[in-house]
């Protein structure tokens, strides 16, 4: 085992609240070890794997950055050099651009030595391709759309930085690769040392270094995880809070991690009673993801008309569908299906401020029993921790008027919801947007 990591000569600390980050990525280099020494992966399961995952990262990561192109178009676009109508010939040429970048990063894995300025400058030149200013540090002050961060606004600024970031990725060359790979992302995101190409820069580096410490590469998903990446980068901007960055970074490590242990278990063979049940799995899937969707208007609406006239009100809905992987995950009790779907803030002024999180997460057995329904997906909520300990807490007798909701599919017309009394009950959409209202307001209120 790699040992796990020193931050200082970081901006970023783990002391207070960083043990869960530690062991989540312990366990995922245990499973990587035992992956790789056990002899699964062989090269007719790589050839597999990264041939689906090649395309899906380029396009998705270029997503971030506004591209439009879908994963096949960007498969013709890199496979055929050809320009893609309806699109801005920008996003052929930087999935083309991507693809080499691509190329090196895998050539530059073979090297043991730890991520230095100059792969950066490489792979960001690979990364603008013919654009101004590719491969250089910048001299001039940039804007980070929407974000109030600030960063060097000098070339002696910026080199400073750049340098403090290489000498800490020299002294913790032996260290985890999926925590160098966060650190080393995040505090390229943070000093934005080139006009453009950042973003696709910085994701380039941490794949760099998962890639190099034996990790399948990690896909940040634009309408999975954009909101909450740009929330996250945030977070580690105003406050060196690595926490909610690594949250989001081993998940899609554990995502990535868990398909290539699929692909090694069998990345061909094709069950036409397995394939029989996940099509009945998607329609499953399909039919939640639609009264999830309905549930947030209905409570945004309700919050708005309750709160938004003496007040604010502040939703983010973080574009999340279960997917039916995370379906199946959840449907056997497993954590790796969980994901966020919303964020809620209110407040009036001379009146306390409220925030909640919704996440999806797998039926608790007091839902099971009381309605003796089997293991499956349920909505929870999360409240700003009291102790700091962590950014997000779960407390079933804080949350907003239901602790738990779940349906009993394919009924869509009422929610079963366990209340924080404990209590189940049977309750329409419309009823339980009402309820998380009034609770949020009477919490507001509350002297």
């Amino acid at each position: 085992m790699p040992d796990m990591i020193s931050l200082v000569g970081s901006p970023y600390s783990l002391e207070t609240r960083g043990a869960w980050v530690l062991e989540e990525a312990s366990k995922l280099h245990e499973r990587v070890e035992l992956l790789r020494t056990q002899g699964q992966l062989t090269e007719q399961t790589l050839r597999a794997y990264f041939g689906d995952k090649r395309f899906e990262q380029i396009a998705e990561s270029n997503a971030i950055e506004g591209s439009t192109l879908t994963v096949g178009e960007t498969k013709m676009a890199v496979e055929r050099g050809i320009t893609i109508t309806g699109h801005d010939p920008a996003y052929t040429t930087d999935a083309v651009n991507l693809s080499r970048a691509l190329d090196r990063l895998e050539e530059l894995a073979q090297d043991p030595s730890p991520t230095d300025l100059e792969q950066v400058k490489e792979l960001h030149a690979l990364v603008l391709g013919e654009n101004r200013g590719a491969g250089l540090f910048r001299t001039t002050p940039v804007i980070i759309t929407g974000s109030p961060h600030e960063p060097p606004a000098s070339w002696e600024g910026v080199m400073s930085g750049m340098e403090d970031w290489e000498r800490w990725s020299a002294a913790n060359a032996g260290s985890s690769a999926l925590l160098r790979a966060i650190v080393l992302h995040t505090w390229l995101t943070h000093i934005h040392p080139f006009t453009d190409g950042n973003g696709r820069t910085a994701r380039a580096v941490m794949n760099l270094e998962l890639v190099r410490g034996g990790f399948p590469s990690v896909i940040i998903r634009r309408k999975k995880d954009r909101h909450r990446y740009y929330d996250a980068l945030a977070e580690s901007d105003s406050g060196g809070n690595l926490e909610l960055i690594a949250e989001l970074i081993l998940s899609r490590a554990t995502d990535a991690l868990r398909d290539l242990e699929r692909a090694a278990t069998a990345h061909q063979d094709y069950d036409a009673a397995q394939a029989q049940l996940r099509k009945a799995q998607e329609r499953q899937v399909a039919i939640w993801n639609d009264a999830v969707r309905l549930l947030f208007s209905l409570v945004d609406d309700a919050l708005e008309a309750a709160v938004g006239e003496v007040g604010s009100v502040s939703t983010r809905w973080y574009e999340v569908e279960l997917s039916a992987d995370d379906y199946a995950a959840l449907s056997q009790a497993n954590s790796e299906g969980n994901s966020w779907l919303f964020r809620i803030d209110a407040s009036v002024p001379g009146l306390q401020s409220q925030r909640f999180l919704a996440w999806t997460g797998f039926r608790s057995y007091a839902i099971q029993n009381a309605r003796a329904i089997e293991v499956g997906p349920s909505i929870f909520w999360s409240v700003p921790d009291p102790t700091g300990n962590r950014t997000w807490f779960r407390d079933d007798r804080r949350s907003p008027g239901v602790a738990e909701l779940t349906l009993k599919l394919p009924d869509v017309d009422s929610w079963i919801a366990r209340l924080p009394n404990g209590d189940v009950a049977a309750l329409k959409p419309s009823e339980v947007a009402q309820r998380i209202t009034q609770s949020i307001v009477d919490t507001i209120a509350a002297p």
